[in-house]
């Protein structure tokens, strides 16, 4: 894998993280209805990180999305670059589409508990009934939960568009191989017809003649 590639990985990868541990802290430390009071005109409520905890955590999903929408580029338009395989491409699709919806209701799930957190609205009416206004549970808790699904869905696209994946099955010959140039390996080479005059083959004599005795 390239350096390239994880480095976006892990900027994205840690922007999510920390927007999913955003979340969950915001729902913990929001406004409980057992904590607010009521002074027979307003009602008072206690301060809380919780809302600060939301806007930071979708600032951060929101610059992690865009990260690996760019890193990835258009892959619901076109193919780009070094195509992967049809069902790398497809599983890609699918991430890529659930990243995005799922961003989208995490983004506005942590402005409604932002802004609700921190309305501090009251309503009177007649003298004994009175209504102070908190977040609902598990607002915030279901924002760090769809962060959570868009960052993970963002990396498999991403991640997937990136392999490049090598068909099965074919042989695969490097530079000077012994098996280039269309010579089968294992089989033997003839050479035929003579080379510098030398007979290429086993060298017949004639048969010996009678030998004459010399006296």
């Amino acid at each position: 894998m390239e350096s390239k590639v994880v480095v976006i990985s892990v900027v994205a990868g840690f922007l999510g993280l920390l927007a999913v541990i955003l979340g969950f802290v915001a729902e913990v430390t929001r406004i409980k209805m057992d904590q607010v009071l009521f002074d027979g005109l307003n009602c008072i409520y206690p301060s809380s990180p919780a809302t600060a905890l939301g806007i930071v955590a979708l600032l951060a999903i929101i610059l992690s999305q865009i990260i690996l929408t760019v890193a990835t580029g258009c892959i619901c338009c076109c193919k780009r670059g070094s195509l992967p395989t049809t069902s790398n491409w497809t599983a890609a699709q699918a991430c890529f589409s659930f990243s995005w919806v799922s961003v989208v209701i995490a983004a506005i799930l942590l402005v409604l508990g932002s802004a609700y957190n921190n309305s501090q609205q009251t309503t009177i009416q007649g003298d004994n009934y009175f209504q102070c206004y908190v977040v609902k549970p598990g607002i915030f808790a279901g924002g760090a939960i769809m962060s959570l699904a868009s960052v993970v869905c963002g990396l498999f696209a991403y991640i997937l568009t990136q392999r490049k994946d090598s068909p099965v099955g074919q042989p695969q010959f490097q530079a000077g191989s012994p098996n280039q140039g269309g010579i089968a390996m294992g089989q033997p080479q003839y050479q035929w017809g003579n080379q510098g005059g030398v007979p290429a083959g086993p060298t017949k004599f004639p048969p010996p003649g009678p030998q004459e005795n010399v006296v």
